[in-house]
């Protein structure tokens, strides 16, 4: 007979309730290893120019490399962008 997912989550807990402490970290272990990786796949956010979904893991690896490139000195000042930003308005009088 096949169990209602009310039934096995009742079974479920209940059996929880009774396992040693090992089978239970290594239970806590799994479940938060399984809710980080639904998190993960969902979408955070979409790529401006694209439109493609990005996951969370995504986002956190393009920040760490835009961090890493700021360490190495590759970026831009405000000075550097109002000095191109002034080349613009030029162009198109």
């Amino acid at each position: 007979m096949l169990m209602s997912t009310v039934e096995m989550r009742d079974k479920v807990h209940q059996m929880i309730d009774e396992v040693d402490n090992t089978l239970l970290e290594a239970i806590h272990a799994m479940l938060e290893t399984y809710q980080k990786r639904q998190e993960d796949d969902s979408v955070a956010s979409y790529d401006v120019v694209t439109g493609t979904p990005r996951s969370a893991s995504e986002l956190t690896a393009i920040l760490e490399e835009e961090v890493a490139a700021v360490l190495r000195g590759e970026f831009a000042t405000f000075e550097d962008f109002q000095k191109e930003s002034a080349q613009w308005n030029q162009r198109t009088k």
